[in-house]
């Protein structure tokens, strides 16, 4: 006779079992929550930091490409020789095409080396933060004249296509001389079969002074948009409405526009030339000793730029455990002063670039 084994009766878990196996799941859970937060912390860190480098690089990018090509006027270079009819009014002066660059020390609000008081770029400029004014011709779309003018006081015979619109400031030059002016009117398939650029006395800001010109040009000469191009940080819009320290520029009488966000401060140096060689030997500030004067002004042949870009909304809560203070420029004064609590991560930008068209 075969005996069959009795089968045991079931049994579950014990409560001491439920509790161990509770206790290390929870172990487990608050573990990969711990993962969690810690690599979505790092990401954000991380993304963050990635915006930072990102602005700042565009930011300096944009900086580079202008004052490399400042005080560029096409195949003509003799600044004494560029007649201008401009009113020196709305924000233009005589010094437009004799200096490459300008600069204003610690929104200041006076322009060196002219000395002209007018304003600041914008009221929303940030405390304690530089401008930089570049000069130069728009090298993107050189147009010919394409019929002789009659006298120095006519208008400027060209094609079609050109882009220029009235209130232009332009230049027109023949590697002899040239001449700035603002367009008063643009007369499409005008009366000379071309269209007709008219730069007639008065008109908008500035306006010009007279119509005449100091030559005649004809056909093969350039025409080219001149463009004043003022860069700045501002903590204010132009409406006054506080927002993110922001890189701007202003382009002649134009309103400013936004750049690039998280810009906090610019600093800018210029590159002095002591002795003869065309090289900077030191760099100084605007309107400091030794950097006043034009005669001082025409020995600068480089531009530095430093500038401090930061996070956007204080991601980093591992930042900033107490206040402090940055000097930028190395001149013993404080640019930037960060609060405890700030929560925001920094990075600085530095550059040295060479004025190749006034060297």
């Amino acid at each position: 006779m075969i005996r069959v084994p009795k089968m045991r009766a079931q049994r579950g878990f014990s409560m001491v079992e439920l509790m161990v196996a509770l206790a290390i799941g929870l172990i487990v859970l608050l573990a990969l929550s711990k993962l969690f937060v810690g690599t979505k912390k790092s990401y954000n860190t991380q993304d963050a930091l990635a915006r930072v480098q990102e602005n700042g690089r565009i930011a300096m990018h944009l900086l580079i490409r202008d004052i490399r090509m400042a005080g560029y006027y096409g195949c003509f270079d003799n600044v004494d020789k560029i007649n201008s009819t401009l009113n020196a009014v709305g924000g233009f002066n005589p010094f437009l095409t004799k200096y490459a660059v300008e600069g204003m020390e610690k929104s200041s609000g006076t322009w060196y080396p002219s000395g002209t008081t007018s304003a600041k770029p914008d009221a929303g400029m940030k405390a304690d933060t530089d401008a930089l004014s570049i000069r130069m011709l728009d090298a993107s779309n050189p147009i010919t004249i394409e019929k002789e003018m009659p006298n120095s006081s006519a208008s400027l015979f060209v094609n079609a296509g050109h882009g220029l619109k009235d209130n232009d400031i332009i230049m027109v030059t023949d590697c002899q001389s040239g001449d700035l002016m603002q367009l008063t009117n643009v007369n499409p398939s005008g009366s000379s079969g071309k269209d007709d650029l008219v730069h007639n006395a008065g008109g908008g800001s500035p306006g010009n002074s007279t119509q005449k010109l100091q030559k005649s040009y004809g056909v093969g000469a350039k025409v080219m948009r001149f463009v004043d191009r003022v860069y700045y940080v501002a903590d204010k819009d132009p409406g006054g409405n506080t927002i993110v320290p922001t890189l701007y520029r202003k382009e002649n009488t134009s309103a400013p526009q936004p750049l690039v966000e998280g810009v906090e401060s610019m600093q800018v140096l210029y590159g002095v030339d002591t002795d003869g060689d065309k090289v900077p030997n030191v760099y100084l500030k605007a309107g400091a000793a030794g950097l006043q004067t034009e005669a001082e002004w025409s020995t600068v042949k480089a531009v530095r730029v430093i500038l401090l870009t930061r996070t956007i909304g204080g991601q980093d809560t591992d930042v900033n455990p107490a206040d402090y203070t940055i000097d930028l420029d190395k001149d013993g004064t404080v640019d930037v002063t960060v609060t405890k609590g700030d929560r925001n991560q920094r990075r600085t930008f530095d550059s040295s670039v060479s004025l190749r068209n006034r060297t």
